[in-house]
């Protein structure tokens, strides 16, 4: 219902609809039923950031996406007005309302710590490889991939799902999961590498 009512399909026909492996991908690390409630948010997030993904790699003039850009890093609601052009207002809302049910969920269990490290969205990398793009500029392997690990938005996607998962997920964890450590790393590579290495259909 979520996913029809964006009508992402019909307003933005550019981009990729990867619901249905989003929702795999987060069934295939949340399968225990009492997860259900990370598996929705990984899932929702997940495809999400997928449309975004597809703007900044395929769809957004520069002037666009430096408006996208500013608007998430502020995160804000008013910067809606301030986007040049609706179907980056319709994402940037999606994105918003999406955080904003998090915050709900997470007020009704009276834990609203972990949402402020579920927002920890780094977009300025998008923005980097856009660039790149546009000025025609191959990047070393070194520059590329320190941006790139962090445009996985991996951390983002743990930090989002561990919220769904109750108690079990302390402070100390989001810390452990934001300072990006050696852990997540081979995780970031192989996910990047991989997008990066096959055509987008």
């Amino acid at each position: 219902m979520w996913w029809k009512g964006l009508d992402f399909a019909t307003k933005l026909p550019f981009a990729r609809d990867r619901l249905v492996e989003c929702y795999f991908m987060a069934l295939g690390v949340f399968f225990e039923p009492q997860y259900f409630l990370a598996q929705r948010l990984l899932t929702k997030v997940s495809a999400i950031l997928s449309i975004i993904d597809d703007i900044y790699d395929a769809y957004g003039t520069m002037e666009e996406l430096k408006s996208l850009t500013e608007a998430i890093e502020r995160w804000d609601a008013s910067c809606t007005d301030h986007l040049p052009v609706d179907y980056l207002k319709w994402v940037y809302r999606a994105l918003l309302d999406f955080y904003e049910e998090i915050e709900e969920e997470m007020a009704m269990q009276g834990n609203s710590y972990p949402v402020h490290c579920a927002k920890e969205v780094k977009i300025q990398p998008y923005f980097v490889e856009a660039k790149w793009l546009n000025q025609g500029y191959t990047p070393t392997f070194d520059q590329y991939l320190s941006n790139a690990l962090v445009s996985s938005s991996h951390t983002v996607l743990i930090a989002t799902s561990f919220v769904g998962m109750g108690d079990v997920v302390t402070q100390e964890v989001f810390q452990w999961v934001l300072s990006r450590p050696k852990m997540i790393r081979p995780s970031e590579l192989v996910g990047r590498l991989m997008n990066d290495s096959f055509p987008r259909v």
